[in-house]
C-alpha cells in the first residue's frame, strides 16, 4: 500500500508543479512583455511627436533624431515608414538593420511579427499593439508603431521602433528554470513530510490491522486485534473498534453455530429413532386366506419437516372382525415417540382382551392417563364385522371420517368427536355404528392433512379433500392408489415446500349380498372377464345351475359389448345384479356414459344388430334411461325351469 500511495503522491505533485510552473511563467511573460511594449510604444510616440512632416528640412532633422535614439541604445532599429499593400516602404531608418545592410531607405519591409492584419490597420490610420517575434537574422525582437500626424489629424507616416529582446528572453528562460527548481524542491519536501505523516497515521495502522486480520484468519494468534492500539480519533480508530466488535460477534456466532449443530444433530438422532420406532409400529400385511377377506384396507404415512407422531394400524381381532386405528400425539421428541408406541400397544391389548369397543376405549384411556398426564392421543378406533358389514367406531379427538356408499359420493360422517385418550380419566365414550354394504368405502386421516393450506390460506380439508375423493379418477382407483392420489393432490395444493406429516387410512367393504351386488368395470376385454366372474359368483350364491348361469352370462356379455360400443374407449361402468329369491328373477343393470344412446337401438353392424335381437328375445323386460350424469340400461330375466318356454310372453319396455 505504501508504494502505491507514494506513486499516487508523486503523480499528483508532478501535475500540480507543472500547472504552477506554467501559470507563473505565463504571468511573468505577460507582465514583462507588457512593460517592454509600453516602453517601446512610448518611445515611438515621442519620436513621432518630434517629426514635422510639413517642414521641408524635416527629413534631415528626423534622421538625426532616429540616429540619436539608436546611439543612446533606447532602440535597436528605428524607421519612418509608409504602409503599402505589400509591406512598409522605408523613408528614413537607423540602427542595426541599416548597419548590417539588411534595410535601407526606399526598401520594402514586412516585419515578421506584424502580420497583414496590423498592416491593414496601418493603412487605415490606426495604431496597432506592440508585437514580439523571433527574427531569423537578429533573434527575439519587439516592434512598436506610432503615427506621424499632419494638420487635420491626417496620418503622414509611421515611426517604427524595434528593440532587441535577447536579454529579456534569456531572463525569461532563467525564470522558468529557477521556478521549476524551486517547485521541485518544495514538492520533494512536501512529499517527504506528507509520506511521513501518512505512514504514521494511515499506512502503519492499516498494516497492523491487516496483520491482525491475517493472523486471525490463519488461526495463529486470535488475540492480535486486542494489541492493536490506534490513538487517532478518526475513521481508522472507528475501523479498529469495529473489527474488535466484529470478532466478538464472530466468536458469539461460532458458539451459537456449535450449539445449533449439536441441537440439529440431537434432533436428527431423535428423528431417526422416532422414524424407526414409527416404522416398526406400522401394521404388517394381513395373512393370506384361501377364501380372502370381505374387505380391503390400506394406510399411508407421509413424513413431514419435523418429528411427528401420526400413525395408523389395523389388525384382526378374530376370524371375521377387523380393527382399524388412526391417531396422532401432539409435540415432538423421544418421549412422544415412546408414548405413541405405548398407546398403540394399550389400545391393541384392551381390544384383544375380549372387551367391547366402548369398554376397551375407556380402559385404554385410564391406562394412558395413569402413564403420563402430560401427553394425549387423538385417535379414531373402529371395528368392522366382515360377515355382517357392521362398522362400530369411537372418535377420541380425531378428524371426522368420510363415507362413500356404493360408488356414489363421499360425505362426512356426522359424529362429534370425544376427548382425546389420556386427557381426562372420567370420559364415557359412545359408539357410532354404521352398516356397510358392498363397495362402501371409508376414508380416515389425521389433522395435519386437513390443515395443509394453499396460497389463499384455505385448509385442504375445508376446500379440497372431499372434492378430491369425489373425482371420478379418484373413485375409480383401488384404495391403495386412492391414498397416493390424495397425497399427490395435497402436495400440489400446498404453497409450502414441506408440510407437516400426516397419516391416512382407507377401508372398502367387499362382501357380496345374495340379493344385491355390484362391481366396477373398465371398457374392454378385461371388463368382460370381470363381469362374467362377478355374475357367475352372484348366481352361484343364489343356487342357480350351470345352464342358467351360462345363458345369463352370454346375455350379459352381449349387453356389455353393446354398451362399450356407445362409450369412450376408457369408459368405466357399474354393473349391478339383483336376484329375487321368491320367483328366481334376475335383474342386471349397467350404468355408465353412453352418450344418451340406447345400445340396443343404435347398433353398429350386423353382428351388433343380432346381439340386440338376442337380448330382446331372451329377456322379459328391457329399460333404457338417459339421466343427467349417466345412462342406465336394465334387463330382467326369469331363471326358472320353464324360462325357455316362456319367451313368448316377454315384455319389452324402453324409456
Amino acid at each position: 500500500m505504501g508504494n502505491k500511495l507514494l506513486l499516487m503522491v508523486l503523480l499528483m505533485s508532478l501535475i500540480l508543479c507543472t500547472a504552477a510552473l506554467l501559470m507563473s511563467y505565463r504571468t511573468y511573460l505577460r507582465d514583462t512583455r507588457m512593460l517592454y511594449g509600453q516602453e517601446g510604444q512610448t518611445l515611438a510616440r515621442e519620436l513621432a511627436g518630434q517629426a514635422d512632416p510639413e517642414n521641408g528640412e524635416g527629413d534631415a532633422r528626423l534622421q538625426q533624431i532616429l540616429s540619436q535614439a539608436v546611439t543612446q541604445e533606447v532602440a535597436s532599429f528605428v524607421a519612418v515608414v509608409q504602409p503599402q499593400d505589400d509591406g512598409l516602404e522605408i523613408r528614413l531608418c537607423a540602427g542595426d538593420r541599416r548597419e548590417e545592410g539588411l534595410l535601407a531607405a526606399g526598401d520594402k519591409w514586412m516585419p515578421g511579427g506584424l502580420g497583414y492584419t496590423a498592416l491593414e490597420l496601418l493603412q487605415e490610420g490606426e495604431e496597432p499593439e506592440p508585437v514580439f517575434w523571433k527574427d531569423a537574422d537578429l533573434g527575439w525582437r519587439m516592434l512598436a508603431v506610432a503615427p506621424v500626424s499632419q494638420t487635420g489629424d491626417a496620418v503622414a507616416a509611421y515611426v517604427v521602433v524595434e528593440r532587441d529582446m535577447g536579454q529579456a528572453a534569456a531572463r525569461e528562460q532563467g525564470f522558468l528554470v529557477s521556478m521549476g527548481v524551486l517547485l521541485v524542491c518544495l514538492a520533494a519536501a512536501l512529499i517527504v513530510a506528507f509520506m511521513l505523516v501518512v505512514r504514521r497515521i494511515l499506512v502503519r495502522p492499516i498494516r497492523l490491522l491487516t496483520k491482525a486480520a491475517q493472523d486471525y484468519e490463519g488461526g495463529e494468534n486470535k488475540s492480535t486485534f486486542t494489541k492493536v492500539k490506534i490513538k487517532s480519533h478518526d475513521e481508522l480508530r472507528t475501523l479498529s473498534d469495529a473489527f474488535r466488535m466484529m470478532l466478538v460477534e464472530i466468536d458469539l456466532n461460532n458458539f451459537e453455530q456449535k450449539e445449533l449443530a449439536v441441537r440439529e444433530q440431537k434432533l436428527e438422532i431423535e428423528l431417526q429413532l422416532a422414524n424407526e420406532l414409527n416404522q416398526s409400529m406400522l401394521p404388517k400385511e394381513l395373512p393370506e386366506r384361501e377364501q380372502g377377506y370381505e374387505f380391503e384396507v390400506h394406510g399411508l404415512l407421509c413424513r413431514g419437516r419435523e418429528v411427528e407422531y401420526d400413525f395408523y394400524d389395523y389388525f384382526m381381532l378374530d376370524q371375521d372382525r377387523l380393527c382399524v386405528v388412526i391417531g396422532a400425539v401432539p409435540g415432538e421428541g423421544i418421549p412422544q415417540a415412546l408414548y405413541t408406541a405405548m398407546a398403540q400397544t394399550a389400545i391393541k391389548s384392551q381390544l384383544r382382551s375380549g372387551l367391547s369397543l366402548a369398554a376397551a376405549m375407556t380402559a385404554a384411556n385410564s391406562q394412558l392417563h395413569e402413564m403420563s398426564g402430560a401427553f394425549v392421543l387423538h385417535a379414531l378406533v373402529g371395528v368392522l364385522d366382515g360377515m355382517t358389514g357392521k362398522f362400530s367406531c369411537i372418535n377420541a379427538g380425531q378428524e371426522v371420517p368420510l363415507l362413500m356408499r356404493s360408488q356414489d359420493r363421499y360425505e362426512w360422517v356426522k359424529a362429534p368427536p370425544y376427548a382425546p385418550l389420556g386427557q381426562n380419566e372420567n370420559v364415557v365414550y359412545q359408539v357410532l355404528e354404521l352398516e356397510l354394504r358392498q363397495s362402501d368405502r371409508m376414508f380416515f386421516h389425521t389433522r395435519a392433512l386437513g390443515e395443509i393450506k394453499n396460497e389463499l390460506g384455505k385448509d385442504f380439508a375445508e376446500d379440497q379433500l372431499r372434492a378430491t375423493l369425489n373425482l371420478s379418477q379418484s373413485r375409480g382407483l383401488g384404495v391403495e392408489r386412492q391414498l397416493e392420489f390424495v397425497r399427490d393432490t395435497a402436495g400440489a395444493y400446498s404453497r409450502q415446500v414441506q408440510v407437516d406429516g400426516y397419516a391416512m387410512l382407507a377401508l372398502e367393504y367387499r362382501r357380496r349380498d345374495r340379493a344385491m351386488a355390484h362391481c366396477v368395470l373398465n371398457a374392454g376385454q378385461e371388463g368382460e372377464r370381470l363381469l362374467l366372474d362377478f355374475l357367475r359368483g352372484q348366481l352361484e350364491a343364489n343356487a342357480f345351475t350351470g345352464r342358467q348361469i351360462a345363458e345369463t352370462s352370454v346375455l350379459a356379455d352381449e349387453l356389455f359389448v353393446l354398451c362399450c360400443g356407445q362409450a369412450e374407449p376408457d369408459a368405466r361402468f357399474l354393473a349391478q345384479c339383483a336376484v329375487t329369491e321368491e320367483n328366481g328373477t334376475v335383474l342386471l343393470q349397467i350404468k355408465g356414459s353412453m352418450g344418451g344412446r340406447d345400445p340396443l337401438e343404435y347398433t353398429r353392424g350386423e353382428a351388433a344388430a343380432r346381439a340386440a335381437a338376442y337380448i330382446r328375445q331372451n329377456t322379459q323386460r328391457v329399460v333404457f334411461e338417459s339421466l343427467e350424469d349417466m345412462d342406465v340400461i336394465t334387463v330382467t330375466r326369469q331363471l326358472t325351469a320353464g324360462s325357455s318356454a316362456q319367451s313368448g310372453s316377454r315384455q319389452q319396455t324402453r324409456r
